[in-house]
């Protein structure tokens, strides 16, 4: 069975009885459930079921005096700026008719209004009655309607969650904060600074939790199973306890017909992966080399100019951008390829199917007469012949396909292309030389770096160590802390010395001349993530004060394993007969889960479901039964909260196909990562108040 094919079904579902709303109705999305309507179909899809008009979900928006209803589709609680943005846009319009899909169930609802949990849709009615109000007759026709479209299928077995895709775990220095806001508000704290509950949370994160929780037990009631929660890290615990212990399944899970399991696994724990380059995916390096399409968290602008006209040509800003996400099977398995395979073998697949619709379409394809090495200027060959005048109708029918051959083209010919293989080849040297007490630590090497920067951008020389930017270094920087632990990155003077070089890039300029000349691009402006890390205040007072609040975090980050008893290391040193090498703690979970002598696992918590569980967790400990696995059903969902690499997908695929299991493996994540996602999540935001506009 294709990996996720009853998901596909469930999702497919989902939308169809959105699609049974919109007909003659403007439809208006927020921005998470327009990326999930991206990639379940897009916007043809409800044009296609009768909507009239697609807009954005803003209070500029309003529709036309001819157009009496609409259909909003919204991702947030209907509460404060979402409120907002209806009234503005009903009170703009001529509307009869109102309808509002919102993926928060009625049960998250109450308890934003601080309301008993209840069947009761008291909620939902009481915002009906305000949309009549706001629509001037209160016998005009207004719904409230929970469906979770919350899901994005980007191919078979992987699936996203826009709606939380800014949502990252607490790290050590997070707990800290926990801890200490705790014993000012007068609690007793236990010594166990890294376990946390639902309560010690902000009320933002905690309603977030919820509903992360009840959109993913939704998709189980459309699966019809029971789920087992497993958790890795102290943030999935949270979650996974919440969604062990949601009332709203208690009855679907007594009726369930099947059983799955769903292991939740932190980010932080392992951030090595997503912020290096130490990847064989091509989907990983589109990610991370190509634009991100404007208001999306994974797919990419794919420029599309040199397969058209020459006429066309002219006019670029009329040129819509191509995409990763297509409808037609060809382009959909395709993205199956980039993501589960490695480059080389992509690449191949990617000619095959370049080859393939050419010869259909009935093209000259010329092919090499020497086997060689396959890249981007024999693609751009077969590509060629679909620009020609005669070539229109087959452009327009297998354009998906070539979108993603023009996405992997452009990415082996980007300008940074080569900047990436320089960073992989400092990522190697911090590797090699971390279990070598002879070499530099980490954090001198880095210093170095900074210092070669400096002195290189002062004789103008373009050398490959200027070319590493401040954002290269801060990611660099949370790669070795991940990767080595806080203890063996570097000694407190070393740090000290980064500090100061991050600061004073130069002995030579004045105490002003501060972190902002090393951050300047070469059109003079800050960057987005630097932008976002230093604000607006680019005084040294506030560049120094960023800097120290960065090393707190870093270091916090170095402790996240801390408390971990089988995956507390994801780096293996070098001997005299291996190199050091970096052990992903996804192929480490997935070799342990699937494990032939099912060994004890004691990192993997199994969250107990009410009281029968519990007591059967008792009767297992007096008659040495064995523990509950993630691997015991015949579905098993990781969830990676924070975010997953396409090379962690195909490693936990490889290693489930080694194991030779029947166990279906589906992938879940908030997003999909790359190394600027990374160093502004860990870094930049606040993970402990984040704000949803309540």
């Amino acid at each position: 069975m294709m990996p996720g094919k009853p998901l596909q079904g469930w999702f497919t579902s989902v939308w169809d009885r959105v699609c049974a709303k919109v007909n003659k109705a403007v439809v208006f999305l927020d921005g998470p459930s327009a990326e999930v309507l991206h990639w379940s179909g897009g916007a043809a899809r409800l044009f296609k079921a009768g909507a009239v008009n697609v807009k954005e979900f803003s209070s500029f928006e309003s529709a036309k005096e001819d157009q009496p209803k609409a259909v909003f589709v919204l991702t947030s609680v209907l509460k404060g700026q979402a409120m907002t943005i209806i009234r503005d846009i009903i009170t703009a319009s001529q509307f009869q008719y109102c309808v509002v899909v919102c993926t928060v169930n009625h049960f998250t609802h109450q308890t934003v209004h601080g309301a008993q949990e209840s069947d009761s849709r008291e909620v939902f009615d009481q915002f009906e009655e305000k949309m009549c109000e706001w629509m001037g007759n209160m016998n005009y026709t207004a719904e409230v309607l929970y469906e979770p479209v919350s899901f994005a299928p980007i191919c078979p077995g992987l699936f996203t969650t826009p709606a939380y895709s800014s949502m990252f775990p607490l790290t050590p220095s997070d707990m800290d904060s926990i801890r200490q806001m705790r014993i000012a508000r007068g609690e007793a704290v236990g010594e166990d600074s890294m376990k946390i509950d639902l309560s010690h949370l902000s009320t933002d994160l905690q309603i977030w939790i919820k509903m992360l929780a009840s959109n993913i037990s939704s998709l189980f009631e459309g699966l019809n199973v029971r789920e087992d929660c497993y958790a890795v890290g102290p943030f999935s615990r949270v979650i996974a306890s919440e969604l062990a212990n949601l009332n709203s399944a208690k009855n679907r899970r007594k009726t369930a017909a099947n059983k799955a399991s769903i292991l939740f696994v932190d980010r932080s724990l392992d951030m090595v992966g997503p912020c290096g380059h130490q990847t064989d995916s091509l989907a990983d390096k589109v990610i991370k080399l190509l634009p991100r399409l404007q208001g999306h968290t994974v797919d990419v602008s794919i420029n599309m100019t040199s397969l058209l006209s020459k006429g066309a040509q002219l006019y670029p800003q009329l040129i819509c951008p191509g995409t990763l996400s297509h409808a037609d099977s060809g382009s959909q398995a395709l993205l199956s390829s980039f993501v589960t395979l490695k480059q080389k073998e992509c690449l191949m697949d990617v000619n095959r199917h370049l080859v393939d619709v050419a010869t259909q379409e009935k093209l000259l394809v010329s092919l090499p007469t020497k086997p060689g090495r396959l890249g981007a200027q024999q693609l751009e060959g077969h590509l060629k012949l679909f620009r020609e005048p005669d070539s229109t109708r087959a452009f327009v029918q297998h354009a998906g396909v070539l979108q993603l051959a023009m996405a992997a083209v452009q990415t082996l010919n980007h300008p940074h292309y080569p900047h990436t293989e320089e960073l992989l080849s400092l990522e190697k040297t911090l590797m090699q030389s971390a279990g070598d007490q002879g070499c530099p630590t980490a954090l001198h090497q880095l210093t170095q770096l900074l210092q070669e920067r400096e002195e290189s951008k002062g004789r103008g020389d373009r050398s490959r160590r200027q070319r590493c930017s401040v954002e290269d270094v801060l990611a660099l920087l949370v790669f070795v802390y991940s990767l080595l632990g806080e203890e063996h990155v570097g000694t407190a003077e070393e740090e000290g010395r980064l500090r100061d070089y991050l600061v004073n890039p130069s002995d030579e300029e004045e105490l002003k001349e501060t972190m902002i000349h090393a951050i300047l691009s070469s059109q003079a402006q800050l960057s987005p993530e630097l932008q976002s890390l230093v604000g607006e205040s680019t005084t040294e007072d506030r560049i120094r004060s960023v800097i120290n609040d960065v090393f707190i975090k870093l270091k916090g980050l170095g402790r996240a394993r801390a408390a971990l008893q089988q995956f507390g290391s994801v780096f293996t040193p070098g001997s005299v007969t291996q190199v050091a090498s970096y052990r992903p703690l996804v192929r480490q979970l997935m070799e342990q889960i699937f494990h032939p002598d099912k060994p004890d696992i004691p990192d993997i918590e199994h969250l107990s479901s009410g009281l029968t569980d519990l007591l059967k967790s008792g009767f297992r400990m007096f008659m040495s039964v064995s523990k509950p696995r993630p691997s015991d059903h015949a579905l098993l969902m990781v969830y990676v909260v924070g975010g997953v690499t396409c090379q962690e997908v195909r490693l936990i695929r490889e290693a489930v196909a080694a194991a030779k299991t029947e166990t279906e493996v589906v992938v879940g994540s908030t997003r999909l990562l790359k190394p600027s996602d990374v160093v502004h999540q860990v870094l930049c935001q606040n993970n402990l108040f984040p704000d949803l506009g309540l």
